[in-house]
């Protein structure tokens, strides 16, 4: 199988090193090699014929049966796509953005192309998820889908809980570890990971949500307090994707959550990610590795390179793009923390206005002394409608002294 490769970033380099060095199969060859910028010196160079700047050249050679796309974003990633579908190749991606808003123009035009396309690599990075959710897990119906699929965002939460450090300061040494970009917006304000789930929910339930109308809420606004104060009541705060299906629709969304420590998902740690999937069949599993990097995503390509030189079935469901369940109507129970003037009556505010709005405490606890406190609290459940309306008339107390943060705790 001849195969051309678009993009030659840090996946790219990859990919190449286990093609053209490691050969551990030498029916996959790899003829072309196209990037914007051929001079730059990478740590794995093939040899200098294999690389053009011209990407039809990839596209309109008959010979080349298979094309990795790695140069992410929509455009001109996805009109490559195309017409590499149109010229009877087949394609293997890693683009979860623009897997995530154009899925129904790709997998229309690689059907009436009679292509195939393959993007394990989308979503989490080295784990074998996507193949096992299509293939391994076709016979059951998934109920719901619970996902650390941001490595960077992972690793901040880990080293605030684990060095005590102001998210700041985790950032800052994420981005000297490389595991942030300078501009880290995609990854902490949790893009990244609504693309990630739009993908996995497609798979899962055959329906998905635009990523515009994913609710979507980073993790800006944790302080190492909101830890230890999670784990004092007995949780750990997780950025999840969450994605569930039933009578009443799709509940789609992406936030941080709690979570209780003796779960799985709880002690996934530093870049790792994992997605639990609750199948009615086989029972609840869990899917645990690197989700990024050059070698883990590269074994992902590679993997589905296999896979179509094998003709390995890849069941991709008809998918129907549907409005998610507004998040008001979501039920759970939640930590709030209000930071409030420590004055006589603050406190019976802000529990009156819970009450207003048939929120239910179950633990209340004011942590320190002085002109502001932190008031801890945590509700029975409540509908998240109910919260948004109390934490409003909350807010607009000249008692208190900055928004008020909720974070909703998942019973997985």
């Amino acid at each position: 199988m001849k195969i051309g490769l678009i993009g030659y970033g840090t996946i790219g380099c990859g990919v190449a090193e286990l093609l053209l060095e490691k050969r551990r199969h030498q029916d996959l060859q790899l003829v072309k090699i196209a990037d914007i910028d051929i001079e730059r010196e990478r740590d794995f160079m093939p040899e200098k014929g294999l690389f053009t700047k011209d990407v039809q050249e990839i596209i309109n050679d008959p010979e080349i049966e298979t094309v990795i796309e790695l140069m992410g974003g929509i455009e001109p990633a996805k009109s490559y796509m195309l017409s590499a579908f149109a010229n009877g190749k087949d394609v293997v991606t890693a683009n979860k953005a623009l897997l995530s808003s154009c899925w129904k123009e790709i997998m229309e035009k690689a059907d009436f192309s009679k292509r195939r396309i393959r993007f394990e690599a989308s979503v989490g990075g080295g784990i074998p998820l996507l193949s096992a959710i299509s293939s391994g897990l076709g016979a059951n119906k998934i109920e719901a889908v619970y996902g650390i699929i941001n490595g960077t965002t992972n690793y901040i939460l880990t080293r605030m809980e684990k060095t005590r450090e102001s998210f700041s300061s985790a950032l800052a040494e994420a981005q000297k570890k490389g595991y942030a970009e300078a501009d880290p917006s995609f990854d902490i304000d949790g893009i990244d990971t609504a693309h990630k789930l739009a993908i996995l929910s497609s798979l899962c339930f055959g329906k998905t949500s635009a990523v515009s109308s994913i609710y979507t809420e980073g993790i800006r606004r944790i302080t190492h307090f909101d830890i230890s104060c999670a784990a004092e009541f007995g949780y750990s705060i997780k950025l999840l994707g969450i994605s569930r299906i039933d009578k009443d629709g799709l509940s789609i969304r992406v936030h941080p959550t709690m979570l209780k420590k003796e779960h799985l998902l709880s002690s996934v740690s530093d870049v790792y990610n994992a997605v639990y999937i609750k199948p009615d069949l086989t029972g609840p599993l869990l899917f645990f590795g690197q989700g990024a990097g050059r070698y883990p995503t590269a074994s992902a390509v590679y993997a589905d390179l296999l896979a179509l030189k094998s003709h390995e079935e890849f069941c991709i469901p008809q998918i129907e793009v549907v409005e998610p369940r507004d998040i008001a109507e979501i039920i759970s129970k939640y930590y709030i923390r209000v930071q409030a003037e420590d004055k006589p009556g603050v406190l019976a505010m802000i529990t009156g206005v819970l009450a207003e709005n048939n929120v239910s405490i179950a633990s209340c606890i004011q942590k320190e002394r002085g002109k502001t406190v932190p008031i801890i609290i945590i509700t029975h459940e409540a509908r998240e409608g109910a919260i948004s309306s109390a934490l409003s008339k909350i807010n607009a107390s000249p008692f208190i002294k900055e928004e008020s943060l909720k974070i909703r705790i998942e019973e997985v």
